[in-house]
């Protein structure tokens, strides 16, 4: 009998929990709500583990665990968690970090990435201005995959991916700064060692329904490069991008690039998976998050039961810790619009009979530009609306408009590595939307390939884990399909591109 596998994406909206076979397909699933406090979360996760067993039938033999990077909790001498779960995009730590008094690019040829709020250093540093009995206080500092394996095993470790968020962590030397660490006034031993991730963290010994005790539970990395590994973007001249909330196009590349180069184009330079080489990110906030925020406009229906926790509700965080109207808080990152019930529903019939390219450009950035033009105070933006465009036009050029900002990232990807892209491997939520990936396809310079996987990161997790204690390349890639372009919806699209790049550099 073949094995079963499970594999644990801890995300910024939902939970994904899933069982898999030694090839990736889907047994059983539970997505929920991603929980604000990390009682909550490991509650969800075992329920989720025990409930997926349930229906399999059986449980799994490996448990592997994936997720959001900066997000995390102190928790004391006892793992006891000292707040709620500090989430990487609550705006307390923009002072700190706009203050830390480093030189840019030193920054960046040190950790890869610059300063700013999302980073737990950041949050560390706010923690000690603010809340200084809870820095006192933190005996451990956990990244929530790190936070939930510990659950699971009682052992607390990390993955270099995950570590190398927190802007303490010297990317070239695989280990952390003690000066940047000093900044916060904490040491490298209050933060996790980092293990491989086929390296098992240790084995299962929390109770969970259906769940052999002694699995191995393995840290499988930062959910951006789990799915990537999974969908064979493992080398230079492999690309991936991945669609969710936000968009993230990742290249492997042979070298670091120069920092001033890292910096000007707004592109992170993390570790890959397995260590071997650097892994270039282009980020784009406001993907989903666009189709989210117009369906609510435009197709508003009933509330759901739950806001959509893409970020931190108002209020307290804490017993001791204001909440983020407090510190320079920015309503609107605190105030999404609540995920409407009706929007999804309605999204197949708004854009039927949508004609392409719909003449419209849209510049997607709800909340600032990262790449491949930095610029935090760019927002959304369009031309060519007409009276004879519909609400479904609307939406259309919604998704063109992100379509053409991750081609202008994959282009400015490939000036820096000097390696031109062989395929363009897709997955995450938005290639359910059949628009979404035709536009896709058509837009992309290099061939498109769509991971067919429910959850290409849930699933990655769960086949990483399937090798632990073994290696990296023996993961297999899940399967995928080539995404043929409409030739003259190509050729449509080339002018298009040409006039959303001059509005972008202007």
């Amino acid at each position: 009998m073949m094995r079963l596998l499970a594999g644990i994406d801890v995300g910024t909206t939902h939970v994904k929990v899933g069982l898999f076979d030694e090839r990736g397909s889907c047994v059983a699933a539970v997505r929920r709500a991603t929980p604000r406090d990390l009682p909550s979360l490991v509650a969800a996760v075992t329920d989720a583990l025990g409930e997926c067993a349930g229906r399999a039938g059986r449980g799994p033999e490996a448990i592997g665990i994936a997720g959001m990077a900066e997000t995390g909790v102190p928790l004391d001498v006892s793992g006891r968690p000292l707040t709620p779960l500090l989430w990487w995009n609550d705006p307390r730590g923009a002072d700190e970090a706009a203050g830390l008094g480093r030189d840019a690019a030193a920054l960046y040829a040190l950790t890869g990435r610059w300063a700013d709020a999302k980073a737990p250093l950041a949050k560390w540093l706010w923690l000690r201005a603010h809340s200084p009995e809870v820095l006192a206080s933190m005996r451990w500092w956990a990244s929530v995959p790190d936070a939930v394996a510990y659950a699971l095993t009682g052992s607390l470790r990390t993955h270099a991916t995950l570590a190398a968020r927190t802007l303490a962590y010297d990317v070239a030397r695989g280990d952390y700064d003690d000066d940047l660490l000093a900044l916060a006034g904490l040491s490298a031993d209050r933060l996790p060692p980092t293990a491989g991730a086929v390296e098992p963290v240790g084995p299962l010994t929390a109770p969970v329904r259906g769940v052999r005790p002694g699995v191995p539970v393995v840290i499988a990395g930062h959910d951006h490069a789990v799915g990537a590994w999974a969908a064979g973007v493992r080398r230079p001249g492999d690309v991936a991008d991945s669609l969710g909330t936000a968009e993230a196009v990742m290249a492997p590349a042979a070298r670091r690039p120069d920092p001033r180069t890292g910096l000007a184009l707004g592109m992170t330079a993390d570790p890959s998976l397995d260590g071997a080489r650097t892994v270039l990110v282009g980020a784009l906030p406001t993907s989903g998050a666009l189709l989210d925020w117009l369906l609510g406009l435009l197709a508003p229906g009933d509330t759901a039961d739950t806001a959509r926790p893409d970020v931190p509700a108002s209020g307290a965080v804490g017993p001791d810790i204001p909440g983020p109207g407090a510190v320079g808080h920015d309503p609107e990152a605190a105030s999404p619009p609540r995920r409407r019930a009706g929007g999804y529903a309605a999204l197949p019939g708004l854009l039927a009979g949508v004609r392409l390219p719909t003449g419209i450009v849209v510049e997607p950035y709800l909340r600032g530009r990262v790449a491949p033009a930095p610029d935090r105070d760019r927002r959304l933006a369009l031309s060519g609306l007409d009276a004879g465009h519909a609400p479904g036009d609307l939406l259309a050029a919604a998704i063109e408009g992100t379509c053409l900002h991750a081609r202008w990232i994959l282009d400015e990807l490939t000036a820096v590595t000097g390696t031109a892209p062989g395929r363009l491997a897709v997955f995450g939520g938005q290639v359910r939307i059949p628009l979404w990936m035709r536009v896709k396809a058509a837009v992309s310079p290099v061939p498109v390939e769509v991971v067919l996987a429910d959850d290409t990161v849930c699933a990655g997790a769960a086949l990483i884990a399937g090798q632990a204690g073994g290696s990296l390349d023996d993961v297999p890639v899940l399967p995928r399909e080539h995404l043929p372009p409409d030739p003259a919806l190509r050729a449509a699209y080339l002018p298009q591109y040409e006039r959303f790049l001059a509005r972008g550099r202007a």
